[in-house]
């Protein structure tokens, strides 16, 4: 099972003609099965830089300082430098999964700067590919949502996010450590099926598993074509904003609505993701409202109308949209 894992590690590092020692990579190891298999894969090529635990105040403090303790101990037999940091998502704003998510890759980044390295892998595989995916399907999104996690995205200025086990499973992962005699760690709160990705893991994936064998690595594989398709549309936005508008001034862009009508609502919505991404920091657009919107710019209904999505206030008028950009808080 190193096989596929160091495959992939490799494509999203350069290919064939860089050696693997010349992509030195931190692995985010969280003790448990599968950024441990991570770990041992990528020390069997010699291209384990470091091993980087975030510890966080989701979790009584003697169950992470365990987990600490445990990657600590592996990177001592993997030979590997130990690098740590705390969150405390807790005191975020917002949902507090979604931000303890966000200070960990904040955390990871640092780290990765500090240790003057520009890799940082983490061990999301084909089963959590498919948990994203049906958590988006039943939330209604398209080709982007359903694109699931990506192989590989910035996480900071020259640090890059990789994820080289998405074409393998939980199962292929918990081999790799009982083949190396290594142990792992539970998070007790992965069994919480109060929570929609806890439950779906508990219930409804061992159903799609005795209906289709590869259902994880399946879906992985149609991840990857809707991202192709997100990606298709979304230079398809670009294209169609250079035609559509007509004037930008005072922080304003005007957009000629009779052009956005004859294209599809998917390709208005990521227009106006596109026009979210002028500004620095991540967008906030609910596949919802921008569905909604989508569906007025290219309708008949007369009078002026305004709406607010994420950092865009627009104005629809009878022959155009004027979309204004606005600070949102990070």
């Amino acid at each position: 099972m190193v096989a596929p894992i160091l495959r992939s590690w490799r494509a999203l590092t350069g290919g064939n003609t860089v050696r693997d020692r010349d992509r030195p990579t931190i692995v985010a190891c969280s003790g448990g099965a599968d950024s441990t298999a991570l770990a041992l894969a990528l020390a069997s090529a010699g291209g384990l830089a470091a091993l980087a635990h975030i510890v966080h105040d989701l979790r009584p403090k003697a169950q992470t300082h365990a987990d600490r303790d445990a990657v600590r101990d592996l990177a001592q037999r993997l030979g590997v430098p130990f690098l740590e940091a705390s969150v405390r998502a807790r005191r975020a704003a917002g949902n507090t999964e979604a931000a303890a998510r966000r200070l960990r890759y904040a955390a990871l980044a640092r780290l990765a700067r500090q240790a003057g390295l520009s890799l940082v892998a983490t061990a999301h595989h084909a089963d959590d590919q498919l948990e994203t995916v049906l958590m988006r399907l039943i939330r209604g999104a398209g080709p982007r949502g359903l694109s699931g996690v990506q192989p590989a995205r910035p996480i900071a200025p020259g640090v890059r996010l990789i994820r080289p086990c998405l074409s393998v499973t939980r199962e292929d992962l918990e081999a790799l450590c009982r083949s190396c005699g290594e142990p792992w760690r539970t998070d007790p709160t992965n069994a919480d099926t109060s929570m929609t990705r806890a439950a779906l893991r508990a219930e409804v994936l061992p159903v799609l598993r005795r209906l289709a064998s590869g259902a994880a690595t399946n879906a992985a594989r149609s991840a990857t074509r809707c991202a192709d398709a997100a990606g298709f549309m979304t230079r398809s936005a670009v294209r169609l904003r250079r035609r559509a508008t007509t004037e930008r001034r005072g922080g304003i862009e005007r957009l000629d609505r009779a052009m956005l009508r004859r294209v599809p609502p998917a390709v208005i919505a990521e227009l106006f993701r596109v026009l979210a991404k002028d500004r620095p920091g991540r967008d906030r657009m609910p596949a919802s409202s921008l569905a909604a919107v989508s569906s007025a710019v290219r309708d008949r209904v007369g009078g002026d109308r305004a709406f607010t999505i994420g950092p865009l206030r627009i104005s629809l008028t009878r022959d155009a949209l004027h979309v204004k950009r606005y600070a949102v808080r990070p």
